[in-house]
């Protein structure tokens, strides 16, 4: 190979660990499409920093987006553009068997229209719901999200139509995020917190 070649693949290689977490991220996440008082809003909810295991650090994150109309659930379409002022709307309760924990939605450092939960460490690996509430320009939601225990990417999308409430319809479900899952130890196994407790 010359070293033209080399420098291509070494360019390659490059971008393709940039963005990697990135596309991860994208796809570790569920889209949820909604007609909210006869306007569409796109969420995208998820853990940050996916996947996450027992005692990783994490939260819930919410992207509002005002979709493409001819493309409503592609959050890269031409014509998207962040909502912002959620963080004044909604609110975010974290959800794992008989357990509660509420928070604030604050808005993400340097990501507009990306709000996040306050911090959380998963203690053990079970199902984590996601209940986002509030008021919208005056209607209530209230929608719960569960992560899928078989990661993201094996959740069905759903392109039925949903009566949630009173002037809230869901119109597409893609995709999902994935539930907390137990650290693999080397070379010895991996104590949780919790169990170690």
């Amino acid at each position: 190979m010359n070293q033209k070649h080399l420098i291509w693949i070494g360019i390659f290689a490059m971008m393709s660990i940039i963005t990697a977490p990135a596309m991860q991220a994208a796809y570790a996440h569920q889209r949820a499409l909604f007609t909210i008082n006869g306007k569409d809003y796109l969420f995208v909810i998820g853990s940050i920093d996916e996947p996450i295991n027992v005692d990783d650090k994490t939260g819930v994150e919410l992207r509002g987006i005002w979709p493409n109309a001819t493309d409503p659930t592609n959050t890269s379409a031409n014509g998207t553009q962040p909502i912002t002022g959620l963080e004044n709307m909604l609110k975010a309760e974290i959800l794992a068997g008989n357990k509660n924990m509420n928070s604030d939605l604050e808005p993400a450092f340097g990501e507009v229209g990306t709000y996040q939960s306050k911090t959380f460490y998963p203690t053990i690996p079970t199902t984590y719901n996601y209940r986002i509430y509030g008021d919208i320009n005056g209607t209530n939601f209230d929608v719960t999200f569960s992560c899928n225990p078989a990661g993201g990417e094996a959740a069905l999308p759903n392109n039925s139509t949903v009566q949630v409430s009173e002037n809230v319809v869901r119109k597409a479900l893609i995709g999902g995020f994935g539930c907390p899952e137990e650290r693999v130890g080397f070379p010895e196994p991996y104590a949780s917190n919790y169990n170690l407790s």
